[in-house]
């Protein structure tokens, strides 16, 4: 144990580091709407319901079922705070791997690898999927790059890991796509991955949960909709920031020009990889132009598309401390492609320094708690007085309906929706206006909530709420409807 501790000592100071980094995000209150949604959804799952039949949103169903599991934002930031520990772990092993001899490397990777993947800067506080899929992918490189022939077991293991990664989110792929096009073009194969016996097995194992998650939604009738919804729907989202709609548009959204870049860089590098002294330096490039590429599918600014970037980001750095000539150029020229890219989409990053001081105030008694939530968001004390008062005026399992994009509500008064929509944004963009009145008929909610800053309530769910419906309450600009006949 004393031996442990003394050769891993830095590591142990980082993980002490990036616990107390994340503390405070374990204490936030609701206010996220990307977590308001996997939190409803996974609540739908605790009462028994199906994902996507009937409870809806359109990514993999692992950051759902996680949020199941948890139950709760607090224990949901938890496991995010276990699986951050996790990844930096096993990313200073392949740190090793990557950099055997050279220790400043090493730490000047992981110590990036901390900050980024734990400040509020590119959203490292929040449970989204891209910082969750880390954990499988890093585990799965580590199983295929610690040894020079790794075993089928491995293989095959890896492979299960990359397949969680896209039941996460489908993005993940491409860190797949990175390690199999250098394994198959750019390696060596008897040194690396004798690819005639595992390669097969790393590709059965990304497919058996992708097919027994296919199996389990053929059994509920549900496979042709879950297929649709998780993995099709996607590809017209690539192209729904710039376009406005959920209709593939690979031209408009810059899909295949930024493809044909990918495809010349993989080919500029094949034809100089000889140039490379270590193969591992070549595999950082590689993947940090799948990962950059991922990144930018769907042309939006979120910063925690850049999560996906930090594994490859952080090495590249580590390595122009080592490499000298056209490798140092050409992983200069990468992060200056990173910095001109995030300039001109101007992704919206978060503020560090306020987030924290936000934190010491209210814990020192220097803020009450409605001013250290509404540093998050403004409206977040009007949600939970409007949670608060639907939690104490409608029963378990009577259905509340929210006219907003506050899906946090739902896990904080624990009630559902009456139908599979939970934002109104959702109700709009995937166009189910018409199934979602049918919801309200066929289960008519106790209380609907009307969000005065949404607009585009359309004719036929204001005459609804006008016929069967009294406002009964205003919460800041939340209007509260109580149905008529209860």
């Amino acid at each position: 144990m004393a031996n442990f501790l003394k050769n891993n000592r830095f590591l142990i100071l980082i993980l002490l580091t990036t616990f107390f980094l994340r503390l405070p995000s374990l204490f936030e209150p609701y206010w996220y709407g990307d977590e308001g949604i996997y939190l409803t959804l996974g609540l739908g799952i605790r009462k028994g319901l199906l994902l996507y039949r009937d409870i809806y949103d359109n990514k993999p169903p692992l950051i759902y079922l996680l949020a199941g599991l948890a139950g709760s934002q607090f224990w949901f930031r938890f496991m995010l705070l276990i699986s951050v520990l996790a990844s930096i772990s096993i990313f200073s092993g392949l740190l090793k791997i990557f950099f055997p001899k050279k220790p400043s490397s090493q730490k000047i990777s992981l110590i990036l690898f901390c900050l980024f993947s734990s400040l509020p800067l590119i959203e490292g506080n929040i449970a989204n999927a891209e910082i969750f899929q880390l954990l499988p992918v890093l585990a799965a490189l580590f199983l295929l790059l610690g040894k020079n022939n790794p075993s089928r077991c491995q293989s095959f293991l890896a492979g299960l890991l990359f397949s969680l990664a896209i039941l996460f989110k489908i993005p993940a792929i491409f860190d797949l796509a990175a390690i199999v096009v250098f394994l198959v073009f750019f390696s060596q194969p008897k040194k690396l991955l004798n690819l005639e016996k595992n390669l097969f097995y790393l590709l059965a194992g990304v497919v058996l949960p992708i097919l027994l998650t296919m199996l389990f939604f053929a059994a509920n009738n549900y496979l042709k909709e879950f297929v649709q919804i998780a993995f099709m729907q996607n590809l017209g989202y690539l192209s729904s920031w710039q376009t406005g709609s959920h209709q593939i548009s690979l031209l408009k959204s810059g899909l295949f020009q930024k493809g044909l870049l990918l495809l010349g860089f993989l080919a500029v590098l094949f034809c100089l990889k000889r140039k490379y002294s270590s193969r591992l330096i070549l595999f950082s490039q590689i993947w940090f132009a799948f990962a950059l590429f991922a990144a930018l599918l769907s042309n939006r600014p979120y910063a925690h598309y850049l999560i996906q970037i930090l594994p490859s980001f952080c090495l590249l750095i580590a390595s122009l401390f080592n490499e000298k000539g056209f490798v140092k150029y050409l992983g200069l020229a990468l992060l200056l492609g990173l910095a001109i890219i995030g300039f001109k989409m101007r992704f919206w990053i978060y503020p560090v320094f306020s987030y924290y001081r936000n934190f010491g105030q209210y814990t020192l008694g220097q803020k009450n708690l409605n001013d250290y939530f509404a540093f998050f968001d403004q409206k977040v004390p009007q949600t939970y007085e409007t949670a608060a008062y639907l939690l104490t005026h409608t029963k378990e399992n009577e259905p509340v309906f929210v006219w907003g994009d506050e899906p946090y509500l739902f896990p904080l008064c624990r009630r559902l929706p009456p139908g599979r929509m939970t934002t109104a944004y959702h109700i709009l963009d995937f166009k189910k206006t018409e199934e979602t009145l049918q919801s309200l008929k066929e289960n008519p909610p106790v209380m609907i909530v009307f969000d005065q800053n949404k607009k585009g309530l359309y004719p036929e769910l204001e005459n609804l709420i006008l016929n069967y419906y009294l406002k009964v309450k205003t919460i800041g600009k939340m209007d509260l409807f109580r149905r008529l006949d209860y």
